[in-house]
């Protein structure tokens, strides 16, 4: 369970320090890194509705990346 608090609270620094960053792909970076972290912290501890909103928030933001590296890719 003290693996589980320490993810927790990398997961924690990862989603504040996204609140603070200046660019915007910055923040998905971090922010993702949180979600991920949380998934993780959520599996570890067996909390369904924890791993789910942070998938569901990685999906949502790798597709928006994905998205994102393509249209700069054609201009």
């Amino acid at each position: 369970m003290m693996l589980a608090n320490l993810i927790g609270w990398i997961a924690t620094i990862f989603r504040a320090s996204g609140m603070v960053a200046k660019s915007p792909n910055m923040v998905k970076y971090l922010v993702s890194v949180g979600n991920l972290c949380w998934a993780i912290n959520g599996i570890m501890t067996k909390n369904l509705p924890l791993i789910a909103s942070n998938v569901i928030c990685l999906v949502i933001m790798a597709v928006d990346m994905i998205i994102t590296k393509v249209k700069q890719h054609r201009t």
